[in-house]
């Protein structure tokens, strides 16, 4: 025994040795040498594992430097051994979720991510690591839902919800319920996109949460008040997002906040306001294509400038279809209320109109106008008709209101009332006759 405790800390000597030697700056290549040598060396003796845990989280750091997912992926994989050694479950579940993480901030790897997520489960339910088990399953409802994998993501955040509510783990239920917000938004249902957020909101007023979680709870009320048209609101709970983003230093949230922002402004027609904000220090380090997206919808909005809009949507089409739940539907909507203004404004004057001249002067296909006046019709936004043998819109007059009508109406509607109180009373005077 004295011998092998001599071995070990000859072993644990040698590995801290090693660790303390290494130069990452020197040279990158070696220090990765050097790190995967320690861990997988074949000692897991509990001296030696603090010195692989200090190892493993070198080399992490330097994969997640270089956005390495493969190599971040595959060093998950092989250390799934050695954390079962490690009697804390607390510093297995650290080590995960640190590698995990991350990982997940380096974008388009969901798919792998979703395969470890499976191998990590397994070896969960193998060493009974329950809680770690159910922090790596809401990171794969979360991952599911970024797939747009949408019913596999409830189906999973169902069952978590079940089990979470039995361990009364509020930071956990808070975190679930966000992502099922999200997930229902996705798909449009926003009365249970908003009852899942209350519960976020009621469940969150008892517990401490973390400033990166509050900032994505600030996000989603932003997105449902959008939803519900109230986008004052929205951009006061876009711009707390904006600023918790911002001082975490997670720039790429911070900028999707901004974004909202502004579009919040564009969409209550206060371009200007958007215009500022893009001009401010606020927005200095966040200049690119997508502030640039803003800034020619905003202008386009400001002169009313149709074709301007077209040519916004065109030039920076992937920065629109890539936020395809929030921004894309917000600028789709802008955009009719746009053309139906612009059409009011072009109609206004005349009684008839031909349809080729209305196309002509908004610069659009005849078809595409036709199909909106169609459509404005149904929705009385405008009364008139479409002749489509002659391709003309004919408008029809406005009628005033005539008060006299309305009067004539209640004076016979009373009459009516003292009619059937005489007939009530005519029956009751002669059943009471037939009965004397």
């Amino acid at each position: 025994n004295f011998n092998n405790i001599n071995l070990k800390m000859k072993i644990e000597e040698e590995l801290q040795l090693l660790l303390d030697g290494v130069d990452e700056k020197k040279s990158l290549g070696g220090a990765i040498k050097t790190y995967e040598q320690i861990i997988a060396h074949q000692d897991n003796s509990e001296e030696v594992i603090k010195v692989k845990e200090k190892a493993i989280y070198n080399l992490a750091s330097i994969f997640s430097e270089k956005k390495l997912a493969d190599e971040l992926i595959t060093l998950l994989e092989n250390i799934l051994p050695i954390l079962k050694e490690i009697p804390q479950k607390s510093k297995t579940a650290k080590i995960v979720r640190t590698i995990f993480d991350f990982t997940t901030k380096i974008p388009g790897n969901e798919t792998k991510l979703i395969e470890l997520c499976e191998k990590i489960t397994e070896w969960c339910d193998e060493n009974k690591r329950t809680f770690l088990k159910h922090r790596i399953q809401t990171k794969l409802s979360e991952l599911l839902f970024k797939q747009q994998r949408f019913a596999d993501s409830l189906k999973l955040l169902d069952v978590l919800l079940h089990e979470i509510k039995k361990l009364d783990d509020k930071n956990m239920l808070v975190e679930l319920q966000l992502i099922e917000s999200q997930v229902y938004h996705a798909l449009h249902n926003i009365p249970k996109s908003k009852a899942s957020l209350t519960s976020v909101k009621t469940a969150s007023t008892s517990i401490y949460i973390v400033p990166n979680l509050q900032a994505q709870i600030d996000m989603q009320s932003g997105v449902i008040s959008a939803e519900e048209k109230d986008f004052n609101t929205a951009y006061s709970y876009f711009y707390e997002s904006f600023e918790g983003f911002n001082s975490l230093g997670e720039y790429n949230l911070a900028e999707k906040a901004l974004k909202y922002m502004l579009m919040s402004k564009i969409m209550k027609k206060l371009t200007n306001d958007a215009l500022n904000i893009i001009n401010s220090q606020l927005s200095l380090k966040y200049q690119g294509r997508n502030l640039e997206c803003m800034r020619e919808i905003a202008k386009a909005v400001k002169e009313q400038n149709l074709l301007a809009f077209e040519r916004a949507k065109e030039t920076y089409a992937e920065e629109i279809e890539s936020d395809a739940n929030v921004l894309q539907v917000h600028i789709s909507n802008l955009y009719d209320t746009l053309l139906e203004d612009n059409l009011k404004k072009i109609i206004e004057p005349y009684s008839e109109v031909q349809i080729d001249f209305i196309a002509k002067q908004i610069g659009l296909p005849m078809q595409s106008i036709q199909q909106k006046l169609s459509e404005m019709i149904l929705d009385e936004k405008i009364e008139g008709t479409l002749d489509q043998g002659r391709g003309c819109l004919t408008m029809f007059e406005e009628v005033e209101d005539n008060k006299a009508f309305d009067h004539t109406i209640e004076i016979f509607e009373k009459l009516s009332h003292v009619i059937d109180a005489f007939y009530d009373k005519t029956k009751q005077v002669k059943k009471l006759s037939q009965s004397l």
